[in-house]
């Protein structure tokens, strides 16, 4: 810490007024982020809704489509479970209640399949054909039933339940991915401003050779500044998963891209880093 202090204060005098502008907009950017995330956990009753939705074609029951069906948590992540029905609404089969699920659908053989991952507890359901039968009407012009919230309607089977491997996980958190890439480059812009600050302070340390300089009340303010704003964001993201709760894996990608994105954005480049040479 006694470095890091030393080395913004040795690098106060050398920053040009763009870095500050710089700085500014990235507190601002920041701080929005934050309002945004704030007002959208304000908790309002809903109808069940359907997420990730795939079409496939079975011998047996024709058109069927796989749908992530959403209940209402009310203050946390909304209970969701996999349903499959037919072409007239029918339920056909459901996977057990979680907080966070992936369908991923491939075609072998002139055969299509799909399974569900369930994110939180890291298994796999696979269709059982044996136990699919025709039972009530859950979808509606499209649309869920309105009496259709999954941690209600207590409806489960039709489906094989199995560990996931590392190649599971992989596999599906890329199909995830995939499917909702904007989730995905918020989370890594998250990461890249959470730790922007961090690896400028390690630049300017960088930059003095990582020798210890005299500390000035600047380079203290910025430090505490630094990491308030990185300790922030990180208990913003851990509170996050209380409403969208996210895998190990999906976490190790984003915040391993965001940190090697602030890093380089962090970077000082041409005459500037001409300029912080010892």
């Amino acid at each position: 810490m006694a470095a890091s202090l030393a080395a913004i204060s040795e690098y106060d005098h050398i920053e040009s007024k763009g870095s500050v502008d710089q700085s500014r907009a990235m507190k601002l950017i920041s701080f929005l982020i934050f309002a945004v995330f704030v007002s959208a956990t304000i908790a309002s009753a809903h109808s069940p809704y359907f997420g990730q939705r795939e079409k496939v074609e079975l011998p047996e029951f024709g058109e069927v489509e796989f749908a992530i069906l959403f209940g209402d948590g009310i203050i946390f992540a909304d209970p969701s479970q996999v349903i499959v029905f037919d072409s007239e609404g029918h339920l056909l089969a459901a996977t057990p209640l979680s907080d966070a699920l992936i369908i991923r659908c491939n075609s072998s053989h002139n055969a299509q399949s799909c399974s569900v991952y369930d994110v939180v507890r890291g298994l796999v359901y696979k269709p059982d054909f044996d136990h699919w039968g025709r039972r009530r009407t859950i979808v509606e012009n499209g649309r869920p039933s309105g009496d259709a919230y999954p941690e209600y309607i207590n409806i489960s089977y039709g489906f094989i339940e199995r560990r996931a491997t590392f190649a599971d996980k992989l596999s599906f958190e890329v199909a995830g991915i995939a499917h909702a890439p904007g989730s995905t480059l918020f989370a890594i812009f998250w990461w890249c401003l959470a730790l922007a600050p961090m690896a400028r302070l390690f630049w300017c340390w960088r930059a003095n050779d990582w020798k210890i300089k005299p500390v000035q009340f600047s380079g203290v303010l910025k430090v505490l500044l630094s990491v308030t704003t990185f300790l922030g964001m990180t208990c913003l993201a851990v509170f996050s998963l209380l409403y969208v709760p996210y895998s190990i894996l999906f976490f190790v990608f984003v915040f391993t891209l965001g940190g090697m994105l602030a890093f380089v954005i962090t970077r000082p480049w041409g005459k500037r880093a001409a300029n912080q040479s010892p």
